[in-house]
């Protein structure tokens, strides 16, 4: 189980708690395991709030079935608290007892579904509504967080209000930048959206925050479609439909039927049943099982691949700050850290390169999903910063496990996502509990680059460190999983046939394997 830190807030919209078995709410809950289920708003929704009672450990409130005679509530989620709105009404008839409780109480966040944006095409705005509510409710001259169910997870801006109309003075769009109040005489309202996200469809969007003394640190998504038996492979809607019309409705009862009455399903098949109950084992045991006879990256070596991980500014980087390398050879771990001069784009890069081409010229190096990141953005920093490198970086055997495992199709993983710290939470690795995920390190890196203030440098060292023995940990668990019993005979790739020779590249980048737009190989292995 992976370090937790910070209390959890499970916001869930009621169609995912009506359409969804108890099964799998059960197994939303193990999952996840929320100190509090908030059922989402605005319309009251009686029959979702029983089913989130009935099948959650933790306690569940719904805000429209709320209450609270001071036009606020308090709920206790862990360690923490926070207020609850009955609905921008309840506060717009006692605004004077709602600052009273919100000052007095300090909670960390006021949940009100109600609490919405609109946006005017004609007239190129948008506007915060009830925000004449909010100015005569909230306390001035700070910022209150209020947590909406009717924007989707990922919204956040700061918006600042004038104290007496409502009036939008102005609107920060990045306040994980900068969240600080406009003056003594505005209302500075946080709006942060814990509602169902785009893409998930039917509303099955849930939102995990993690809440700690300064605030919301995290919100992570999922699809009610990631829990219980949609959550296997080939398993959807339709499927799940017919499934429990045989009395299946969770992994555990899939796994006791029968290949063959499974594979006489519509649509279903031997192949996919196969498939689907391979799956729903992986799910079950939380261990990875190997779907082929295709050897790890690196596996039949002598020495392994060095772990790496980036962090940068963004998605869209001007700077590699800081590159961590794992060696499971002598399990020791190295940061490259720019922590003086952000303009400074060479330094990092070139004390990378000198150590691992000077100290360890012959070894590979691991990523999760490097390909997509951390080995473009590396390819082209160093070509532009020390071109002297490029050549020998070029030339250096880069893995990638997610490719392998994911892409290829060489394996079946235990993760609820192919996120690396699902995929290594799933199977047991226990991590620093830094708190901090990828946006949240660029946007520390962001304000240090604007403002000077320094970060938590050990903190953010500690992240990066816990990819790094994450994608190792992982790499072990697949080395030890047992194999499919159908096994997939393609033929053994470039790098799956290397032997471990561990000899000085020669001529590497001439030998190197083309790789198209997406890096989808393998690549600079052919010398080894």
């Amino acid at each position: 189980m992976t370090a937790r830190d910070g209390s959890h807030l499970l916001a869930v919209p009621p169609a995912a708690l009506r359409d969804r078995p108890v099964a799998t709410l059960a197994d939303i809950d193990a999952t996840l395991e929320p100190d509090a289920v908030w059922v989402l708003g605005p319309s009251r929704e009686p029959q979702s709030f029983a089913r989130a009672r009935s099948s959650f450990d933790a306690p569940a409130f719904h805000p429209p079935l709320e209450t609270a005679t001071e036009g606020v509530g308090l709920q206790t989620v862990g360690d923490r608290e926070i207020a609850i709105a009955h609905g921008a009404r309840a506060m717009s008839a006692q605004p004077e007892s709602v600052s009273r409780t919100l000052q007095s109480t300090k909670p960390l966040a006021l949940l009100c579904d109600d609490i919405a944006t609109e946006t005017r095409p004609t007239e190129l705005e948008t506007t915060l509504e009830h925000a004449d509510t909010l100015a005569a409710a909230l306390p001035s001259g700070c910022v209150t967080t209020v947590l909406t169910g009717a924007e989707s997870a990922g919204y956040d801006e700061l918006w600042h209000l004038e104290a007496e109309t409502g009036a939008v003075q102005r609107v920060d769009h990045d306040p994980g930048l900068a969240c600080e109040p406009a003056g003594d005489d505005c209302v500075s309202v946080r709006v942060q959206g814990v509602g169902p996200v785009e893409g998930y469809g039917n509303a099955a969007s849930l939102a995990l925050l993690e809440l700690e003394a300064e605030g919301v640190a995290t919100i992570e998504t999922y699809s009610a479609t990631d829990f219980g038996l949609e959550a296997v492979s080939g398993i959807g809607p339709k499927t799940a439909t017919r499934l429990a019309e045989h009395g299946v409705t969770a992994r555990a009862e899939l796994l006791e039927m029968p290949t063959e009455q499974l594979a006489a399903l519509p649509g279903v098949g031997r192949e996919r049943a196969q498939t689907m109950h391979q799956h729903a084992a992986v799910l079950e045991t939380g261990e990875p099982r190997r779907l082929t006879d295709e050897s790890l990256p690196g596996e039949d070596w002598s020495t392994p691949p060095l772990c790496i991980d980036i962090e940068t500014d963004g998605l869209s980087p001007t700077i590699i700050w800081q590159i961590g390398v794992y060696d499971p050879a002598s399990d020791e771990y190295r940061a490259f850290v720019e922590r003086d001069d952000p303009s400074d784009s060479a330094s990092v890069l070139e004390a990378f390169c000198d150590w691992l081409l000077g100290v360890h010229p012959n070894r590979a190096l691991l990523t999760w999903n490097g390909w997509r990141f951390d080995y473009r953005h590396l390819g082209a920093f160093i070509a532009t910063h020390v071109p002297y490198y490029a050549e020998e970086w070029e030339s250096i055997p880069k893995f990638d496990l997610y490719l392998w495992a994911i892409r290829d199709e060489n394996a079946m993983l235990p993760g609820r996502t192919n996120k690396l710290e699902a995929v290594a939470s799933a199977v047991g690795y226990e991590d620093a509990a830094t708190g901090l995920d990828g946006a949240q390190t660029a946007a520390a890196y962001q304000r240090f680059m604007r403002t000077g203030t320094p970060l938590e440098w050990e903190r953010h060292e500690a992240y990066c460190e816990d990819d790094c023995r994450a994608l190792w940990h992982v790499y072990e668990q697949l080395r030890e999983a047992p194999h499919s019993e159908a096994r997939d005979s393609r033929s053994t790739t470039e790098w799956g046939s290397s032997t471990a020779t561990d000899s000085k590249r020669n001529e590497a980048s001439s030998a190197r394997k083309t790789r198209d737009e997406t890096a989808s190989e393998q690549t600079g292995l052919s010398d080894f």
